[in-house]
């Protein structure tokens, strides 16, 4: 399955979005916050474009650092958002934010959104009770993700349990136990997503291009 592989400080350096925002990186060792200028020779001298086409460009690549998508995924995703009854940002919001990857993520099972796909991808998963190892797999009110009780015991899991407990978890997502699994209680109102984007932006930036 593709996927994005390149370097996230650099990205995070360009969108200006701190690292530890979207993994479990020290503060104190954050590139952005270390360095909030672009990367590059010019980086701190940098002219930054503030035309409208490059801001709803910047959001758009935001969003998709904050999720791992790539092009096609997005746009894939905004499409099913402007299909569906309600307000488009939002949908596109809860719609991203239903992934299996996310959710997991946001749950404190995994330190950053790489690595919940890649928990999910080697199959450390169950949804239902039934064995999940697709990342973008949409994840309805009242499922149930549990890990596999044999990969409970991997160091990679108790590295992530250890690095994320001081996290928030958020109230549309309710941890099982000691962390063995978690539970999708509702939707998720957009003030709650932990995502810093202006999704009226995007929505624009696709609308504009359909």
């Amino acid at each position: 399955m593709a996927r994005e592989l390149g370097p996230r400080g650099k990205m995070c350096r360009r969108l200006g979005i701190p690292l530890s925002r979207i993994t479990a990186k020290d503060p104190d060792k954050d590139p952005v916050l270390r360095r909030p200028y672009p990367p590059g020779q010019h980086g701190a001298t940098a002219r930054v474009s503030v035309s409208d086409f490059a801001q709803r460009l910047r959001e758009k690549q935001k969003l998709k650092l904050y999720y791992g998508l790539l092009e096609k995924q997005c746009r894939s995703a905004f499409l099913e958002a402007r299909r569906s009854p309600g307000n488009t940002g939002k949908v596109l919001m809860q719609l991203l934010e239903s992934r299996l990857d996310a959710l997991v993520l946001r749950a404190g099972l995994a330190t950053s959104i790489r690595q919940a796909r890649q928990f999910v991808r080697h199959g450390y998963f169950q949804v239902n009770g039934k064995r999940a190892d697709i990342p973008s797999i949409r994840l309805k009110p009242g499922n149930e993700v549990r890990f596999h009780a044999e990969h409970l015991k991997l160091a990679a899991v108790q590295d992530a349990f250890g690095r994320m407990k001081s996290r928030q978890v958020p109230a549309y997502v309710q941890v099982l136990g000691a962390g063995e699994g978690m539970r999708y209680v509702r939707l998720p109102e957009r003030e709650e997503i932990p995502v810093d984007v202006n999704e009226p932006f995007i929505v624009e930036y696709y609308a504009q291009r359909s």
